[in-house]
C-alpha cells in the first residue's frame, strides 16, 4: 500500500483529487491532508507518506519553502498546480511528477504508474534537494535523469548536446560519457529553450555554450567542443546565426 498525503489550500481541489485517486484503483490510502506550510510539515514529519501530492502556491507561502525545511524528506514529491510557466520548467526536471489543474485521470494513472516502477530504486533526499535548488535559483542548473537503477544528476554545463531517439533522448557529457533517458528530445526543448540550448535538426538538440565552429552549407555543419560534427538544417539556419552574430 502507498501511503500518500495532500498538501493544497482549497478543498475542493483535495477532494477531487481524492475522488480521482479512487477511480485509478491503485494501492493508494490518503493518510492524512494539509493547508498550509506549518500544518503541511507536521503532517509529513509525522506521518512519513511515500507521496505527497503538492500543491505550488499555498496559503501561507510557497511549497519549496516547506521543501526547504524538510532538506532530509524521505517521499517522493507530485506538484498539482494550476500554474503553467517559467518556473515550472525550473524544477520540473527534478520533480518526480507534475498535474496540471484541472487533472486528467490518463496523466494521474500515467504518474502513478511511474511511480509504482521507481519506488524500491529512487534516492529521494539528493532528488529533493536538486529540486529546492533548481527553483531557488530561478532557473535549472542541473538535471535529474531518472534510470532503470535509479536517477544521475547532470549538470547543465556539461551538456554537449541531445540526440532524440524515437521515444528516448540521449544525452552527451563531458568526458565521453553518455546518458540515456525515456523522455523525448521535444521534452527537452521544451525545458531548456530558455537556458541556452537550441534545436538544430529533429534529432539534435545542442548546448550553444560548447559550440566551436560553424561550416557553411545549405544548412551547414556545426561542430561542437567534443570534436562531434552536427547538421544544421535549413530552416533553422538563420535562427542559429542571429543567436552568434546578431543578424
Amino acid at each position: 500500500m502507498i501511503k500518500a498525503i495532500i498538501i493544497d489550500d482549497e478543498v475542493n481541489a483535495r477532494n477531487t483529487l481524492k475522488v480521482f485517486l479512487g477511480a485509478t484503483n491503485k494501492p493508494i490510502e490518503i493518510i492524512g491532508e494539509a493547508d498550509d506550510i506549518s500544518t503541511g510539515i507536521k503532517l509529513i514529519r509525522n506521518s512519513e507518506p511515500d507521496l505527497i501530492f503538492l500543491d505550488i502556491k499555498l496559503k501561507s507561502g510557497t511549497s519549496f519553502e516547506l521543501l526547504a525545511q524538510l532538506p532530509n524528506i524521505s517521499a517522493e514529491i507530485i506538484f498539482v498546480t494550476a500554474y503553467d510557466n517559467y518556473a515550472i520548467r525550473a524544477f520540473q526536471m527534478a520533480a518526480f511528477g507534475y498535474l496540471l489543474k484541472p487533472i486528467q485521470i490518463s496523466e494521474l494513472n500515467q504518474v502513478l504508474d511511474r511511480f509504482e516502477k521507481a519506488k524500491t530504486s529512487m534516492q529521494l533526499p539528493q532528488h529533493t534537494k536538486i529540486l529546492i535548488e533548481n527553483f531557488d535559483q530561478h532557473s535549472v542548473k542541473k538535471l535529474v535523469i531518472q534510470n532503470v537503477n535509479g536517477f544521475k544528476v547532470v549538470p547543465l554545463e556539461d551538456i554537449f548536446y541531445l540526440q532524440g531517439e524515437v521515444n528516448y533522448t540521449r544525452l552527451f557529457l563531458q568526458g565521453g560519457e553518455k546518458v540515456m533517458t525515456s523522455r523525448t528530445l521535444k521534452d527537452y526543448e521544451t525545458f531548456l529553450v530558455d537556458f541556452g540550448f537550441f534545436r538544430i535538426h529533429q534529432s539534435h538538440l545542442i548546448n550553444l555554450s560548447h559550440v566551436k565552429e560553424y561550416i557553411k552549407g545549405d544548412g551547414g555543419e556545426i561542430v561542437m567542443n567534443n570534436g562531434q560534427h552536427l547538421n544544421l538544417s535549413r530552416r533553422r539556419k538563420q535562427q542559429f546565426l542571429s543567436r552568434f552574430l546578431g543578424k
